[in-house]
């Protein structure tokens, strides 16, 4: 075999992994390198979302910051360069305290300069606590707030007692509830020395709250990687919390919307390695 035989052979497998990759992986945009999400930062408070261009793009919806609206980034929308395609929770028409969308169910293309991608934002500090059971995630982005008036995040990691909950399971073997609420992390057997969320707490000065436990029900083998976990924030009164978790065919993605204190909405979807 010759060099120049060797030289595109090297190109080939070069040009194979990159497309590997390529679908194995999330999607990347410039700006945006760990999780999909997003939030609209527009003054206004909103961004449009449309139909591609051969449809005159035609608006088809609207999404709203001050609603907590977040969207998940999906490729840049066809033919365009200043839009991106998006999915998106459709929203109930009640309002309730809590809501966690793991479906994503709409879908359309925003400008580019109505966003920002929630990992972008300013980054909370991470640190842990001195028993290695909880995540700790402090503002300190402007340092003349005092110590103990900054904002914190805190995750409690411990052991998993869904040994002793009722399970449900289909013919293969997988379960498909724990306590009537699908598991996420796990697929037909628990692990030995499983781990789940048991609390999330949010300190603000004068406000604070402890997650729902809607919120963070069955959420099983939550990271402890600070490279798979942040805390970011548009303001004091928008705050985002994304966790990469579990791993192989039971990894997961969420992200949780925490609006003037207190945790208004998730989005929790399946993401295999």
């Amino acid at each position: 075999m010759n060099y120049k035989s060797i030289r595109v052979m090297t190109i080939l497998q070069k040009l194979f992994l990159l497309s590997s990759l390529s679908f194995f992986s999330f999607p990347i945009v410039q700006g945006q390198t760990k999780v999909p999400f997003g939030v609209v930062k527009a003054e206004e408070g909103y961004a449009m979302v449309r139909v591609p261009k051969d449809n005159y793009r035609k608006i088809i919806d609207k999404i709203r910051m001050r609603r907590g609206d977040v969207f998940v980034y999906v490729k840049p929308a066809p033919g365009e360069t200043e839009w991106i395609w998006i999915k998106y929770p459709e929203k109930n028409e009640t309002e309730k305290p809590f809501v966690r969308y793991d479906t994503l169910n709409k879908e359309g293309m925003v400008n580019k300069d109505r966003i920002a991608f929630i990992d972008q934002l300013p980054q909370f500090t991470p640190s842990k606590s001195k028993n290695g059971k909880s995540l700790i995630f402090t503002d300190n982005t402007n340092p003349k707030i005092p110590t103990n008036q900054r904002t914190k995040v805190i995750i409690d990691i411990y052991p998993s007692n869904a040994g002793y909950r009722k399970q449900e399971k289909d013919a293969s073997g997988k379960i498909l509830t724990i306590d009537k609420i699908k598991p996420w992390g796990i697929s037909n057997e628990l692990p030995e020395n499983m781990t789940e969320i048991k609390s999330i707490r949010v300190q603000q000065p004068e406000r604070g709250s402890v997650f729902v436990r809607e919120a963070i029900k069955n959420m099983f083998q939550p990271t402890m990687d600070f490279n798979n976990i942040g805390v970011t924030a548009i303001d004091n009164d928008h705050i985002f919390l994304y966790m990469i978790n579990g791993s192989g065919e039971n990894r997961y993605t969420t992200l949780w919307t925490i609006k003037e204190g207190k945790v208004i909405n998730q989005i929790i979807f399946n993401n295999p390695e």
